[in-house]
């Protein structure tokens, strides 16, 4: 019911308009009107798009670390940006030929997309296999010997997709349903549904590279409520459970560290190096008897004496630990 004035509050509401201290012009009470694309409707709301985000910030981690100790290279992964758009906008971003891994995702009944560049696949193949990871010519296809390395890399890739998705479900499980080379042989659903997109770059050496995981709507759909940053995603982001320190751990004893053992060092001038000739001995001001130093990587990290075992072979005693302030100074 509306309210109904009395005699004095009308006297009042006249006299402000008398003095003009009240506008009679009626208010604007039209909304603004927001507009809505029906072809690419909006089906995740910020907080679950920054969840995505941040949830496969560890993966892009774990990635890291994973690459690293395949490649043995510095391997970079870090994620560029997440976003939603339709299927088939998806599709044709991708160029061909590439590496499509089609994923079952169990227990959400669901398909997902792993596309890897091809250029950045041949660059992890030609680590694996001992070469400098140089950046190939033009995209082909793989040969056997090279999709059984490809396989063995996805495998990998999903492992540790995996483990970061045990923050949302602990039985949710990425499996390798099948691969393409050509996107437009792939359809998981149909050309005007919304996706997310995470795309990833990749640094292998001076090859730079991008992985694309597609989810669906519907994939995700059953679990989109967990998407919550301010729930757990900050706590998980600072403290690492037990079980995330194992795995770290066990990754960090299998990393190769370079060991270089140096009795000392000399200078020479330009002058005295160009009359060098085989059979010349260069005096390096310190005895074979006394201890040298042993880096580990460009760290000088042990003080060492050299002799040698009973095969005749050249070693390195370790007799000290250098101290600290020692080891960074000198680098």
């Amino acid at each position: 019911m509306a309210d109904v004035l009395n005699q004095v509050e009308i006297d009042k509401l006249l006299g402000a308009l008398a003095s003009g201290e009240v506008s009679s012009a009626p208010e604007n009470t039209e909304k603004a009107v927001k507009t809505y694309n029906f072809r690419r409707p909006n089906k995740f709301n910020r907080d679950q798009i920054r969840a995505v985000q941040m949830l496969h910030e560890s993966f892009a981690r774990y990635l890291t670390s994973t690459l690293s100790s395949m490649t043995r290279s510095m391997v970079s992964v870090e994620i560029s940006n997440v976003e939603q758009v339709p299927y088939e906008e998806f599709v044709r971003s991708v160029m061909s030929p590439t590496t499509l891994a089609i994923l079952d995702v169990t227990p959400l009944n669901g398909k997902a997309i792993l596309e890897v560049n091809q250029l950045l696949m041949f660059s992890l193949i030609d680590r694996m296999l001992g070469g400098r990871g140089l950046p190939i010519d033009s995209a082909r296809e793989f040969t056997d010997l090279e999709r059984v390395i490809v396989d063995r890399t996805l495998s990998r890739i999903l492992k540790e997709l995996d483990d970061s998705w045990k923050a949302i479900e602990e039985n949710i499980h990425f499996s390798l349903f099948g691969k393409e080379s050509n996107p437009f042989f792939v359809q998981i659903v149909p050309k005007a549904e919304m996706v997310l997109l995470v795309n990833i770059k990749a640094q292998v050496g001076m090859v730079e590279g991008r992985m694309n995981l597609c989810l669906p709507f519907h994939t995700l759909e059953p679990v989109m409520e967990r998407f919550n940053p301010q729930e757990w995603f900050v706590t998980k982001d600072k403290y690492l459970s037990e079980e995330d320190r194992a795995r770290l751990n066990r990754k960090v004893q299998k990393v190769t560290i370079d060991l270089t053992a140096e009795l000392t060092s000399t200078s020479l001038t330009l002058e005295e190096l160009s009359t060098l000739s085989p059979g010349d001995v260069i005096n390096l001001g310190t005895p074979i008897t006394e201890g040298g130093t042993m880096h580990v990587g460009p760290i000088p990290k042990f003080y060492v004496t050299f002799g040698s075992n009973h095969r005749g072979r050249l070693c390195a005693s370790i007799v000290d630990i250098l101290p600290s302030e020692t080891s960074s100074q000198d680098t």
